[in-house]
């Protein structure tokens, strides 16, 4: 029975992903209570556990207490919700770090100054690709001279891509692009491919299909909690209104501590945006990574990232410190911390933002 309904949820999530490109999706009537003179804000998001600091922050009220009257915009992939973000039909948005320097490369006035999903990726294969293998001689090695369908340039396939070229493989796997990760999973499941590199919550997904993942992508050395999707808005518009793009990190923060400590009702947040049944859903939200979000930019982590892409021949060089600022969110943290400043959580986040910075 189970097996049925989770065949039915995924349908529904390939469909979605495939079909849209930008329909918006609104949040309980908690959520938007927003004061009458609140500022009004879009936002573009992927219906993945990862983008759940969006949902709680919608969810739980955190954007209506600071004053944000948000609207959540849903799209299928990373480049049309960039081109929305460039043509003003949405104002901020969580966009895969790859995508995101690569647009940066490209000269697109945007600016990336929070931080969103984190890891989030499996490296998903066959089951008679590891028949008889014990877990732990498992490794990249196995799909040499194999197929691997990945989306775009998506985080998760730059992570396999880099390691795949560090262990010397990366002219004997073909790497095989496709538009999404829906597309991505079809030809696996259609035996075109023998493997596929796919985010939250496509992989919890295809375990359940049968499926094997051969490694997360937050586990890949020199990738551990690497970056993934990252805040940006154009760059004019936070400097017009860094007050209005302050109050959202700040939300953004509280659902964080949100997402740390009330893991039940986190899950049931996210169910509102993203069809997957609740064990599925917290495998993929609070096991497969050590967390799957965080509001820090991380700065370096966006960094490292960058010298991944030139490395793999994506970008060519370019100084991309000047698309990365981390001076609103330092701002609302420290507004947030001092309020509770014996919060763990927030604590947490302080060391983190100090590491990372």
């Amino acid at each position: 029975m189970k097996r049925k309904k989770t065949t039915a949820l995924l349908l529904s999530l390939l469909v979605l992903a495939s079909a849209c490109t930008g329909c918006a999706k609104s949040g309980s009537a908690k959520a938007s209570s927003a004061p009458q003179d609140s500022t009004s804000l879009k936002v573009g998001y992927l219906p993945s556990p990862g983008h759940l600091l969006y949902f709680v922050a919608q969810e739980e009220g955190y954007f209506a207490e600071e004053g944000l009257d948000v609207e959540l915009v849903m799209f299928g992939e990373n480049n049309s919700e960039l081109a929305a973000l460039e043509s003003g039909k949405i104002d901020v948005g969580a966009f895969g770090s790859s995508e995101l320097v690569t647009f940066l490369g490209d000269g697109h006035p945007v600016t990336v100054f929070g931080g969103a999903m984190i890891a989030g990726h499996g490296l998903i294969v066959k089951p008679e690709l590891v028949e008889g293998i014990p877990q732990e001689q498992w490794s990249l090695d196995l799909l040499e001279g194999k197929s691997i369908g990945v989306e775009g340039v998506d985080s998760g396939h730059i992570v396999y891509r880099a390691a795949a070229k560090k262990l010397g493989l990366e002219d004997s796997i073909n790497f095989r692009i496709f538009a999404d990760g829906a597309d991505a999973y079809n030809s696996l499941k259609n035996d075109d491919i023998d493997a596929a590199i796919l985010y939250a919550p496509y992989r919890i997904l295809a375990e359940d299909e049968g499926y094997v993942i051969l490694s997360n992508s937050g586990n890949v050395s020199g990738f551990e909690n690497h970056v993934c999707c990252r805040q940006a808005a154009l760059t004019a518009s936070l400097e017009q209104s860094p007050d209005t793009y302050e109050a959202f990190l700040r939300a953004l923060i509280r659902a964080y501590r949100f997402y740390q400590t009330e893991p039940d009702k986190t899950i049931k947040d996210v169910q509102v945006y993203v069809d997957v049944e609740e064990d599925s859903l917290r495998k993929d939200t609070y096991e497969y990574d050590k967390q799957i979000a965080n509001p820090d930019p991380d700065i370096t982590g966006m960094t490292n990232f960058y010298d991944a892409l030139v490395y793999t021949g994506f970008v060519e060089e370019f100084d991309i410190a000047q698309g990365l600022s981390d001076e609103l969110y330092d701002k609302a943290l420290k507004a947030v911390a001092a309020e509770a400043p014996d919060d763990a959580v927030y604590q947490a986040l302080l060391d983190y933002h100090e590491q990372r910075d």
